[in-house]
């Protein structure tokens, strides 16, 4: 592969990681919104009452978390296709830690169909009362907090590394850069957070503001405009053309 062809591709992966920034915060937000509208605080058979009066579009919303992890694992190859030019070895523990979020997001999906089948047994058969369902709610309410910060601190593991290796290659631009970087270090504080302290403050959701501005800003920036690794090419081969002539 020559080297043209080798940036050629590198900037379609560029811009195939963008749009990957851009749809996955689409799917997820439509996703959390759908299903978010079913539940009715404090009353448990009520929104179980809306669940299954509306079961095919409360599945969409659950599909959307399949899909939106999906999407994850492609967004994820295709940021290590861009950066791996620039450390080898820190693009493949970015993904590895990218390809076990989304692993783990997936068991969070499992949590919820499994929760599903367990409102369309007790709405269809009457034999679970409402405390039993509310036993049930506070169980899964529980489950879903732990694991969603468990994959938060996945997450974020992940998309340090990526912003750090555009950071240091400046690919893209620098402030894009920190910014990420800087969003991709709250998430998993905001993780430890709220696995540590017993009632965490809604306040936390706001560790996530920067990070989201980042991952639309630079989503952007790939998809139009992509990435600049010639400079560090440039650095490479005056370096190796300098140790020659030594």
């Amino acid at each position: 592969m020559t080297i043209d062809e080798s940036e050629i591709s590198q900037m379609r992966y560029a811009r195939f990681a963008g749009f990957m920034y851009l749809f996955l915060i689409a799917i997820y937000l439509l996703g959390a919104m759908i299903t978010s509208r079913f539940e009715v605080p404090g009353n448990i058979a009520e929104t179980t009452h809306r669940v299954m009066e509306h079961e095919l579009l409360f599945r969409f919303g659950l599909a959307l978390g399949s899909l939106n992890n999906l999407c994850a694992v492609l967004l994820a190859v295709s940021l290590y296709a861009v950066v791996r030019v620039i450390d080898k070895n820190l693009a493949l523990l970015a993904l590895a830690f990218e390809l076990v979020y989304a692993a783990a997001g997936t068991a969070l999906d499992l949590i919820g169909y499994a929760f599903l089948k367990q409102q369309m047994d007790a709405y269809s058969s009457g034999i679970v009362d409402a405390k039993q369902l509310s036993a049930l709610a506070d169980f899964r309410s529980f489950l879903d907090a732990a694991a969603m910060n468990i994959v938060t601190i996945l997450y974020g593991a992940g998309s340090i590394l990526f912003f750090y290796l555009f950071f240091k290659a400046k690919a893209i631009p620098r402030i894009l850069a920190a910014l990420g970087l800087f969003g991709s270090v709250l998430v998993p504080l905001t993780g430890f957070a709220g696995l540590i302290l017993p009632h965490p403050s809604k306040l936390l959701q706001l560790g996530w503001l920067p990070i989201f501005a980042a991952e639309v800003s630079v989503g952007l920036w790939l998809l139009f405009k992509g990435v600049d690794l010639r400079s560090r090419e440039n650095g490479t081969k005056d370096s190796v053309a300098a140790q020659s002539t030594k």
